[in-house]
């Protein structure tokens, strides 16, 4: 067997099996709530991307600044990003539901004046266009990235390809989170799902990292550890300021253009949600990664990776579903979750494995 098809475990085939007939249950619910589904799917969809998109933003921003934290998750790291075709494939019911799911697209939509001055970009041959044109830029700058990370080309294609990640995460940004309020727009939102992301990548690969080597081996030192620690309080950090610095310039100006856009998660139970977020995926990660004996514990640091990758669930509902929802949860939140996250797990662990035997 070749490492590029290394051998898939037993548990990752249950996971796939599990995937797919949540999807086929999440089809079932689609035939009497399409619109309904269609969002649990996308709300899904997304927070399934930003591990795999984020590590190919990740990956970059190890080969311009190098250091023991980009080896320590390199394996995880290179996996998931091996996850973006399937993620490419999984945005089909997204791209065929457009008309469905997003309001700009809808037949009132048409009749609506106040949106002709956003038809040359809100269209649906257009948007299709648009999401194949990103997906190929993200697939070659995963397989670019993967092929010269060990060679001296790895800096310039990084220096260059991380600025071609961040204007095609904002072109994605606007389509499938800030298009579900087509009048809502923001300068900064593109940056703060692409440091999400980053977000999502780094606490995925720390967890792996952390827990699947034995810290009897030596590999751990403690300067590693809190290398990683490190990443993580920065990212967190540069998460929150942007995300705060949006609210507080929507707050200020005051205008109803912008603040249709967080009226339904401050004056509406999403509240909740948005409080949960600032206390336990802002303030308490934040307190925890200062301290230098919490990141050189394993245990705790390991932990809290693994609260940060699933934290992102509540960040990523946050932003997609109260748009279009009023209530909170719906069956098919769960249900997508579990579908395309089975299939995202297979084979994620055969090529770390394979990825961690070539790093030996």
């Amino acid at each position: 067997m070749s490492r590029r098809w290394p051998r898939v475990s037993r548990n990752e085939g249950i996971a796939a099996a599990i995937g797919l007939l949540a999807l086929i249950a999440c089809l079932l619910l689609g035939l009497h709530a399409p619109r309904e589904v269609l969002l649990s799917y996308l709300f899904a969809w997304l927070f399934w991307l930003a591990p795999a998109l984020g590590s190919v933003g990740l990956l970059m921003i190890h080969a311009l600044t190098g250091g023991d934290w980009g080896l320590a998750m390199r394996p995880a790291l290179f996996a998931a990003s091996r996850r973006l075709l399937l993620m490419a494939l999984l945005l089909l019911p997204v791209l065929v539901g457009v008309a469905v799911l997003f309001p700009w697209a809808g037949a009132q939509a048409a009749a609506d004046p106040g949106l002709d001055a956003q038809r040359w970009w809100l269209n649906a041959p257009f948007f299709v266009v648009r999401a194949v044109i990103v997906f190929g830029l993200w697939l070659w700058l995963a397989r670019g990235m993967r092929r010269r990370l060990a060679t001296p080309a790895a800096g310039r294609f990084a220096a260059a390809g991380l600025v071609l990640y961040a204007l095609t995460v904002s072109v994605a940004a606007i389509d499938w989170v800030v298009s579900l309020v087509p009048r809502w727009h923001s300068t900064v939102f593109g940056i703060l799902l692409g440091t999400a992301q980053l977000l999502s990548a780094a606490a995925l690969a720390v967890w792996l990292s952390v827990s699947g080597r034995d810290p009897a081996s030596g590999w751990w030192t403690p300067r590693r550890l809190n290398d990683l620690g490190s990443i993580l309080m920065v990212l967190v950090l540069a998460w929150g300021y942007l995300a705060f610095m949006d609210y507080l310039t929507v707050w200020i100006a005051d205008l109803p253009s912008e603040t249709v856009w967080y009226l339904p998660r401050v004056k509406t139970g999403w509240r909740w949600l948005g409080a949960f977020l600032l206390l336990f995926h802002l303030a308490l990660p934040f307190a925890v990664l200062l301290s230098r004996q919490a990141k050189q514990r394993v245990a705790w640091l390991a932990g809290l990776a693994l609260w940060l990758f699933l934290a992102q669930i509540g960040y990523v509902a946050w932003l997609v579903l109260p748009g279009l929802r009023e209530h909170a949860l719906a069956w098919s939140d769960p249900l997508a979750l579990i579908g395309i996250g089975g299939l995202w797990w297979l084979g994620f662990g055969a090529q770390r494995r394979a990825a961690l035997e070539v790093q030996a």
